[in-house]
């Protein structure tokens, strides 16, 4: 058993003895759980929706494969799900982000067209009304109906 002094890390056994009480094993997990749904929601939904029409690589013209589109899910999965880079799970990333050379998204942005930035607009401030009067911290909508997300 290694010994935890103030030199080491620059915690004392005071600082770790409150770390270790306030420690709670389900929040963990919970936090676990939601960084994996979401890893597992855009390896699904990548392939599926994003790159449904993604058919030849934009560089050197090359057939894309299912794997291919799998795998570019996978790679942008990890990338949006890396803590270290990111510092946080619930922070919003933003369009120039997802574009950027890292991720290499390619996005269309609805404000570029009025009529859409118009109804996307609307029906966001509707949702959070929505939601707000119900006390709802989030909600997933979808064909099925509205999922609640505590």
């Amino acid at each position: 058993v290694k010994t935890i002094n103030a030199d080491s890390e620059g915690k004392t056994r005071a600082e770790l003895a409150f770390l270790m009480k306030k420690f709670d094993p389900a929040k963990l997990f919970d936090i676990e759980q939601a960084i994996e749904h979401s890893k597992s929601l855009l390896e699904e939904w990548l392939p599926k929706y994003k790159f449904k029409d993604w058919n030849v690589t934009e560089t050197k013209q090359s057939p894309v494969s299912p794997d291919d589109k799998k795998n570019r899910a996978i790679e942008i999965a990890n990338i949006l799900g890396n803590a270290e880079r990111w510092h946080s799970h619930g922070r919003g990333i933003t369009i120039k982000e997802l574009m950027s050379e890292e991720i290499k998204l390619k996005v269309n942005h609805f404000s570029k067209n009025d009529n859409l930035n118009t109804l996307i607009r609307n029906y966001h401030g509707l949702f959070v009304d929505y939601m707000s009067r119900r006390a709802m911290t989030g909600a997933i909508h979808c064909r099925r109906g509205l999922r609640r997300i505590s």
